[in-house]
């Protein structure tokens, strides 16, 4: 992977309230947007604002999504409204808020994106499939700039018996207290006058290393963007190695630095 510079970054731990949109967003343009999209979408926002883009423009920015297993809160819902009313009478919000490409669907509405759109499910390394979209993406010349958004529902079942049963759940979630999570990098391949990190080295491979134990709670899709997020915003070089089910993703990034 060539070099990637991030022009804006942001993450949430928990959920977004209507009160976090007043700059962006209306609050009746909420009311029916579920959370993981909510999360995805505040986070887009603060990342453009650091970016210099305006979200209200049409713009062909490139969209790639990491959800991991998608929004479990929607689809819990829908699966309840089929046991409560039957397949003809199911709920045909709680349906859509459960696809997984829902949350790509909002974030092209409400930041005008026209470039294209993917979204990825895989678990802890929804985040590395992610980024190598957006790279293929940009290489391919499709688009410009690419909008990575990051955001995971943990089931509140799963959540609470992981702890129990680590082995079980081991290859497709942390053990830990899962909350809802959320990230979002503004990227492009050539540096702009926003340009805060070079990314120096992504690799995304196979692997034989042992599982590393979860060092937070924060829910398997989000891991290791939040991490990255965090570690941007103390402005230091970093380099983050993290090994899951089979593979390993390794990131390394430093402060962009203009040669004059």
């Amino acid at each position: 992977m060539g070099k990637v510079f991030i022009n804006g970054f942001s993450y949430l731990l928990g959920d977004a309230t209507a009160e976090d949109f007043a700059p962006f967003a209306q609050p009746r343009q909420l009311r029916r947007m579920e959370a993981i999209a909510k999360n995805a979408l505040l986070c887009s926002f603060r990342a453009f604002e650091q970016a210099g883009i305006d979200p209200a423009n049409p713009k062909e920015t490139g969209l790639s999504v990491a959800v991991g297993a998608g929004s479990l809160e929607s689809t819990c819902k829908f699966m309840d409204t089929i046991i409560a009313d039957g397949d003809e009478l199911s709920s045909p919000t709680a349906f859509a808020g459960s696809v997984h490409n829902s949350t790509a669907h909002t974030l092209s509405v409400f930041l005008h994106l026209s470039g294209p759109s993917v979204t990825t499910g895989q678990f802890d390394f929804s985040f590395a499939g992610a980024l190598l979209t957006a790279q293929q993406f940009m290489e391919r010349g499709l688009c410009p700039d690419v909008l990575v958004a990051v955001a995971e529902d943990i089931n509140p079942v799963a959540a609470e018996i992981t702890p129990k049963y680590p082995a079980l759940f081991a290859p497709v979630v942390r053990p830990g207290a899962f909350t809802r999570a959320a990230a979002a990098f503004a990227v492009s391949l050539k540096p702009t006058a926003q340009t805060l990190f070079t990314v120096t080295k992504f690799e995304f491979t196979r692997t034989d290393n042992k599982i590393a134990p979860a060092q937070t709670a924060y829910s398997s899709a989000a891991y290791n963007a939040v991490e990255t997020a965090r570690l941007l915003s103390q402005g230091k070089a970093f380099s983050l190695r993290d090994n899951f089910a089979g593979a390993e993703m390794i990131l390394e990034a430093e402060p962009y630095v203009t040669v004059k």
